[in-house]
């Protein structure tokens, strides 16, 4: 892809990420908000616990938190010990996550860039946190930047929406789009995430959230967490059910 066709796909997402934050209220975070991430089980039937979990021991750590967003993930990134670096495209949700920091009282560097270049040094990064960013960019540009910046034995912690089914892709695809997606963002296809995990060594794979659970939880919020509970359930008994799974979350190792 051309520089200037990645130029094109970065603006799109600021343009979408400004839509976003415009409808941001800042609330404080509640201490259940946090404390669900410092210490998550390995069965937790939630992409994000189980994200945090595969973090494993990062007190002292240089972690990226690459396409932070509003930083609802570096705060704890931060209580866990870690030196945060935190990077996103969008002014408008750096702004957010800066004053979400203050607002905890606590530390990071948080900065408006770009994934594609990072301006971090070669081999500088023990943990690159990425949470559903790669679905927005151009997979192999991101890729080798994530390869460049982590340290030998360094890990990524990726979650990531996905689609590998391609009845379910047509059925979804009848449904009306949501709001704040840019014309470049999809669910990552297998052959996509290939592309993403190729050089690395893939490690605690994990599948999440059958179709049926955004239904029930919009239908029926109160049954939401048993909804996500027997998603879960059937995704660790049955293997089959993955590829109608609609998130994977996981760790990609950049061996010695």
């Amino acid at each position: 892809m051309t520089r200037s066709q990645l130029l094109d796909r970065d603006r799109a997402e600021i343009q979408r990420s400004a839509s976003e934050a415009s409808k941001v209220v800042l609330k404080p975070l509640k201490r259940a908000q946090i404390d669900r991430y410092l210490n998550p089980s390995a069965d937790t039937p939630y992409g994000l616990e189980y994200a945090f979990y595969l973090l494993g021991d990062v007190k002292g750590k240089t972690v990226l938190d690459l396409g932070c967003g509003k930083g609802q993930n570096i705060v704890p990134l931060v209580e866990r010990g870690a030196h945060v670096i935190g990077i996103d495209i969008s002014p408008d949700l750096i702004a957010i996550a800066q004053k979400r920091l203050r607002d905890c009282n606590l530390e990071a560097q948080v900065t408006v860039g770009s994934a594609y270049e990072t301006g971090l040094p070669d081999d500088s990064i023990d943990v690159v946190f990425c949470m559903a960013l790669i679905h927005h960019l151009d997979i192999s540009v991101v890729r080798d930047e994530m390869w460049r910046v982590l340290r030998k034995g360094g890990v990524v912690i990726l979650k990531e929406p996905i689609r590998f089914s391609e009845g379910y892709a047509w059925a979804r695809s009848l449904l009306p789009a949501q709001e704040d997606v840019s014309e470049f963002e999809h669910p990552l296809t297998r052959k996509e995430l290939a592309i993403m995990t190729q050089p690395f060594k893939v490690q605690g794979t994990r599948y999440f959230r059958l179709p049926f659970v955004p239904l029930v939880s919009c239908l029926l919020p109160s049954k939401s967490d048993a909804a996500w509970r027997a998603s879960n359930w059937i995704l660790q008994r049955w293997t089959a059910t993955e590829r109608y799974a609609t998130g994977i979350t996981t760790k990609l190792e950049k061996a010695s």
